[in-house]
């Protein structure tokens, strides 16, 4: 089965950079491009792994991981312009998996998804 993954990323041109990248590596994409389509999009499929961009429109990325966390305990990978103590440790008190400060190699981006996908490194 191909890993679905939920991409919650507002600004379209890393979204579609990481989309591309993804899907060559494999992986089923669906982006959200704001935390409210995200959280609607956590009904639609069983993901295998979510990427929620932090500071995004009408539900950071902070609530969306709430939400998640509130029913599944799938690998989360925040990505963030903000990589100072406290939004790491934000993101590690609500339950992120790993997180990834803007701007990312997309090498290793792929490299930490699969990781996390459990899909080999």
């Amino acid at each position: 089965m191909t890993p679905r993954i939920l991409l919650a990323e507002d600004e379209e041109h890393i979204a579609r950079l990481i989309a591309f990248k993804l899907t060559k590596e494999g992986f089923e994409i669906t982006v959200a491009r704001d935390g409210g389509e995200a959280l609607a999009l956590l009904e639609t499929h069983a993901w295998t792994l979510a990427i929620l961009d932090v500071m995004m429109p009408v539900h950071d990325g902070w609530a969306v991981l709430r939400a998640l966390r509130a029913r599944s305990a799938i690998p989360v990978l925040m990505l963030t312009a903000r990589g100072d103590a406290q939004a790491v440790s934000e993101s590690a008190r609500l339950g992120a998996t790993h997180f990834m400060k803007k701007p990312f190699d997309l090498n290793e981006l792929a490299a930490t998804v699969k990781r996390l996908a459990g899909s080999g490194s």
